[in-house]
């Protein structure tokens, strides 16, 4: 009877060591998850005679202080966007190869690339918007600005 005993614990304790497995925790959410806030507008495409392609502008000179971008590990995402006015974009997002694709539900895409340098993360719109700087009273520089998230 005392190796019924024995064996009996010894086959518990075996089924318990095998049912403990690793692949049961969740996956940890992709990096992008989390609130985004919009750092800076990277200049390009402007006339040479400006000097600012290439350069870093002030969310201020672009109106657009504030705004905010929420991957939530759902899949969704809420965009917060600041521009004289305030407005709200959703949609569902997909994330491959540090590009972070995002699916409006108007219809439209938009797409990041993500990076982290020294513990500062970026997500640096891919395809630059139009953009026109007001250089006189009667008169614009017409170029390209892409959007930089920084979490």
């Amino acid at each position: 009877m005392k190796h019924y005993v024995y064996l009996f614990i010894v086959v518990a304790s075996f089924m318990g060591l095998v049912s403990c497995n690793k692949n049961n925790d969740p996956a940890p959410p992709p990096a992008v998850v989390g609130r985004w806030e919009l750092n800076r507008g990277i200049a390009s495409s402007f006339p040479a005679s400006l000097s600012i392609n290439g350069a870093g502008i002030d969310l201020y000179y672009l109106n657009s202080e504030g705004s905010t971008l929420d991957i939530y590990s759902d899949n969704t995402f809420n965009e917060n966007y600041r521009n004289f006015g305030v407005s709200d974009g959703e949609g569902t997002w997909d994330y491959t190869n540090n590009t972070l694709t995002l699916k409006y539900n108007g219809g439209s895409t938009d797409a990041y690339t993500y990076a982290k340098n020294k513990n500062i993360e970026e997500l640096s719109q891919v395809t630059p918007l139009s953009y026109s700087f007001p250089i006189s009273s009667t008169a614009t520089a017409t170029g390209k600005i892409q959007w930089v998230y920084r979490k």
